[in-house]
């Protein structure tokens, strides 16, 4: 994003607050349209005017928008000091409370992707991984600030280069959380055919996997190198340890956006295993930084794939979840009478709202409506799409509904677009 002259003369959908790129100082900020697309624009009296893509199709925004569920607000907020995001907690400003909650486990990585929010390094760059007592207190923090309904994810870093994974997995366990999902690339699982059985002993719910598309150039471009031999053992070594798997995508316009049909082609042939897909347009974080040409976001994947599905989707079969209406939203493809259709086709907006249980953390909102009032269908494939902010996109608004966390040693549970927020020159907030 380039800084601009002046703000153009546009309709104005709504004020908000964002942060200047280049400072990550708080700014007023606007979301307009321009033409069909979505835009916001703000100035900060440092660094001058920026204007950022937001949305390919102002009706379908608007429509995303309308969109209203009941606040359910976070169990012993903090208060607030220097106000957000400098001090999210989260706080008494905060809309919604946890439905998913990142434990970091470590900052190394068994690879060196050029596409890494994390920045993630190997022994000899990273810090100190954190010990299990701290882990356990972690662990304690998140359940005395939540409940056991609250989802973990066991993340990094790459959490398979330790050791004690399993031993992790167990403390959560018998601290009182009932899903435990290990965020992954894979390598380990599929080059140790047995290792995803001990974490499924140890009691984990699934595992999250980076999976990029299906072809070799995709994974050498994002990930530096050709995975997809691998993706595909791991994914087998997860079939035969009985573990569903949920496939990762990170969108990056102009390498893999041509690849989001042939990944859900992929995940329906493999049900069996594949339970889920999220599809994350990349944003900017760490080392990677998304150019204007590459820049997607929710709007242009929801489009985009209901092009490359063979007519089984249409954009507005994807529905927000109960975060900002334009942070994420899903649909739920269930077997009907030998056809696949969208949960969504099947039940009003009303019903929708009526049904939504606010403890459902994102990617299980429509598994669990469909559970409850569908059950003669059996499972089917969880498609949600994650719209994730950076210093470019910033919605102060947004921010304040949000619903999946990463928790800090400290106590505190931080909005990952707040954990993973970095400026235009990769230092991150507060620093």
């Amino acid at each position: 994003m380039e800084a601009t002259e002046s703000i153009s003369t546009v309709t104005i959908l709504k004020q908000t607050e964002s942060l200047c790129p280049k400072c990550l100082r708080v700014i007023p900020a606007q979301v307009v349209t321009e033409g069909r697309a979505v835009y916001q624009e703000k100035a900060c009296p440092e660094h001058g005017m920026f204007k950022n893509y937001l949305w390919p199709d102002a009706v379908h925004y608007k429509w995303m928008n309308s969109f209203e569920f009941p606040y359910h607000r976070p169990q012993k907020p903090s208060a607030p000091q220097k106000g957000c995001p400098r001090d999210c907690g989260p706080c008494t400003s905060h809309l919604r409370k946890p439905t998913l909650v990142e434990l970091e486990l470590t900052h190394r990585c068994n690879l060196r992707c050029p596409v890494c929010f994390m920045a993630a390094g190997s022994a000899r760059t990273a810090p100190a991984d954190p010990d299990l007592a701290t882990i356990e207190a972690t662990f304690r923090a998140v359940m005395a600030r939540t409940g056991p309904e609250t989802s973990i994810q066991l993340t990094g870093g790459e959490p398979t280069i330790r050791e004690d994974l399993a031993e992790i997995v167990r403390l959560g366990r018998r601290v009182g959380f009932n899903a435990i999902e290990v965020n992954t690339n894979g390598v380990v699982i599929a080059n140790d055919p047995g290792y995803v059985g001990q974490l499924t002993a140890a009691g984990i719910s699934g595992i999250y996997l980076q999976f990029d598309g299906l072809s070799g150039a995709v994974y050498e471009q994002i990930r530096g190198e050709n995975l997809l031999a691998l993706k595909r053992r791991a994914i087998e070594n997860c079939r035969a340890a009985g573990v569903q798997v949920v496939l990762a995508m990170t969108v990056i316009g102009g390498i893999n956006d041509d690849q989001m049909g042939a990944v859900l082609d992929f995940a329906l042939e493999n049900r069996d295993t594949v339970v889920g897909i999220a599809y994350q347009p990349a944003f900017g974080s760490g080392r990677f930084e998304v150019t204007p040409e590459k820049r997607l976001t929710m709007g242009d994947v929801a489009f985009m794939l209901a092009a490359q599905s063979h007519g089984l989707l249409e954009p507005y079969d994807l529905w927000p979840l109960a975060s900002s209406p334009v942070c994420d939203a899903a649909t739920y493809l269930v077997e009907k009478q030998g056809r696949l259709t969208p949960l969504t086709r099947l039940i009003t907006r009303d019903e929708y709202v009526s049904y939504h249980n606010p403890d459902s953390p994102q990617g299980s909102v429509f598994w669990d409506i469909a559970a409850e009032r569908f059950p003669e269908l059996g499972p089917g494939l969880s498609i949600i799409v994650m719209n994730f902010m950076d210093a470019n996109s910033f919605d102060l608004a947004r921010l304040r509904e949000c619903s999946m966390l990463v928790a800090g040693t400290d106590g505190r549970m931080v909005p990952f677009c707040v954990f993973q927020l970095t400026d235009s020159a990769g230092n991150r907030l507060g620093k």
